[in-house]
């Protein structure tokens, strides 16, 4: 009996380090951008790494921050460069290899939108996404325009204060949601799997400024963290 007692706890010593590292899953990215640093990311637009101001604080020392301003007709831009066609600006995170066939992906970040455009319209004009990007074709993760953020499901949540309010940096915008943690966890069907697994991934952030150039809008964006497992 007492063998058995021994081999019993053998085995869940084996067990257990493998059921920590599945349940923990592999870590793709882990961007605080607190090394001042874009290096890697592709990048279109009025974008920089910048510190805190008057959107608040980053978590660590930097965070990221863009715009859909122009200089040609902006009186300020986020980081004294122009969206592209005064419309877009666009942060793609490097390529990520996947290490083994994975089922689920988990996307963290922690977004802030401002905006000059109306937030009393159910019509949002200018729109923040966030995709995966993949070789199978692109997912969108979530969304946040100026009539609001996208509704929490079974694979997103997103915490924090996402009405609009007046924003601190009043003097350039003026509203602005609190700062708000998106979690995309989702598990996937074995043949998406199978597919995906082909090639890497990647995650994009794109800022628009829909059908107008009179209000614009900005984000910033910190604490980035992309999670897979088997």
């Amino acid at each position: 009996m007492a063998w058995r007692v021994a081999g019993i706890g053998l085995i869940l010593s084996l067990l257990i380090p493998s059921l920590i590292f599945a349940r923990s899953g592999t870590v793709l990215l882990n961007a605080d951008f607190d090394d001042g640093s874009l290096e890697g990311w592709r990048t279109a637009g009025d974008l920089c790494v910048t510190p805190e101001f008057c959107a608040g604080r980053p978590f660590g020392k930097y965070w990221v921050a863009f715009s859909t301003n122009s200089t040609d007709h902006d009186s300020i831009t986020m980081c004294g460069s122009s969206a592209v066609q005064g419309m877009q600006s666009i942060l793609r995170s490097p390529e990520m290899l996947l290490p083994f066939k994975t089922s689920r992906i988990r996307v963290e970040f922690s977004v802030k939108f401002l905006t000059n455009e109306s937030t009393a319209s159910s019509l949002g004009t200018d729109n923040f996404t966030a995709r995966l990007l993949t070789v199978t074709g692109p997912i969108v993760i979530a969304s946040i325009d100026n009539s609001g953020a996208s509704p929490a499901s079974r694979n997103l949540t997103i915490q924090g204060d996402s009405t609009f309010h007046d924003s601190g940096c009043a003097q350039n915008w003026r509203f602005e949601t609190g700062m708000l943690r998106v979690t995309y966890d989702r598990t996937y069907r074995s043949d998406f799997v199978s597919r995906m697994a082909n090639g890497p991934i990647a995650l994009e952030f794109e800022l628009n400024n829909e059908f107008d150039q009179e209000f614009s809008s900005a984000v910033v964006l910190d604490d980035v963290r992309v999670t897979i497992y088997p």
